[in-house]
């Protein structure tokens, strides 16, 4: 069988390539479109690449995403969804502070634009992307595939750290680094303490959604 580390990251690249190539054909140098209807619906295109991947290497055997994609027999498994993005925002929080107060203003994780959602029925298509179409594709490919392809290879603690490590760096943004790779390894521990995708997609939404309504109301 093909190297599937390779495959995978290979994949990821491309899908990144993708991304950023929308982003320059449109005339963007920053990390957001000037037309905010464009974004973020037309870069969430790419990642049907992860999903295809996905679905293709579980293609001969459902076994593997069956058990990812039941329900958490966890009685308490929102209730840990909701620590989860409690505790990424207290991790956000302190590392923005610790940046403004050391005054080092590239680090500081990026101001989202008020108009991210576009308008009119965009709207909704932009919503669709941003709190349930990206989560749950990146929720599948880093945590559904790739974490749990990890663990039997590399063991929980170093595969957690690897995960977010390369979840960190598709976010292109410096001051997204850190509290991304903080929300990374607290979903990734979530998810191996539920066994189950869905208290994983659902912090990574919740933030998501978090982020959105901050910026629109802003």
């Amino acid at each position: 069988m093909p190297n599937l580390n390779l495959i995978a990251l290979l994949v990821l690249l491309v899908t990144l390539t993708l991304t950023i190539s929308l982003r320059m054909a449109f005339g963007s140098n920053t990390l957001y479109l000037p037309l905010s209807w464009y974004y973020p619906w037309v870069l969430a295109v790419p990642q049907l690449l992860l999903l295809l991947f996905v679905i293709s290497i579980y293609g001969i055997d459902r076994k593997p995403i069956k058990t990812v994609l039941h329900l958490p027999y966890n009685e308490g498994w929102v209730r840990l969804s909701i620590l989860t993005v409690l505790a990424s925002i207290v991790a956000i929080f302190l590392y923005s502070l610790t940046i403004y107060k050391i005054d080092i203003s590239y680090l500081m994780p990026p101001q989202v634009p008020k108009n991210i959602l576009g308008e009119g029925g965009f709207t909704l298509v932009n919503l669709f992307a941003i709190v349930l179409w990206v989560p749950f594709v990146e929720e599948l490919f880093f945590r559904g595939f790739l974490l749990t392809y990890w663990i039997p290879k590399y063991g929980r603690v170093r595969s957690i750290l690897l995960v977010s490590l390369v979840f960190m760096f598709v976010h292109s943004h410096p001051g997204l680094y850190f509290p991304v790779f903080m929300s990374s390894v607290l979903i990734s521990y979530l998810f191996i303490k539920t066994k189950s995708l869905w208290p994983a997609f659902l912090s990574h939404a919740t933030l998501n959604l978090l982020v959105v309504t901050v910026a629109a109301s802003a």
